[in-house]
């Protein structure tokens, strides 16, 4: 049987984003693209400086995400190597 479907736009994700950005973003759980770990944002490793940080996996190294701060205080999110990030 199949569910009934919604078409609306971006604006119905606020509540659910603004949900998923207020949980403590080091019990997030993220999994590599590149070796499928599953672990705790608390457990990758971080190379960040004024302008960003690199988030690289804790068992193969490679980057999972960047996150850059902009001149204006914006910041981006660039999903490298992440397949998913989730709450628990």
């Amino acid at each position: 049987m199949r569910s009934h479907v919604d078409h609306v736009d971006g604006n119905a994700l606020a509540g659910v984003l603004a949900e998923f950005m207020s949980a403590d973003a080091s019990t997030l759980t993220i999994v590599c693209r590149h070796c499928g770990l599953h672990g705790d944002m608390a457990e990758v490793i971080v190379e960040r400086d004024d302008v960003g940080s690199i988030v690289r996996c804790h068992g193969c190294e490679h980057t999972l995400l960047v996150i850059l701060r902009g001149a204006g205080g914006g910041i981006r999110l660039r999903f490298e190597g992440a397949i998913e990030i989730a709450t628990t």
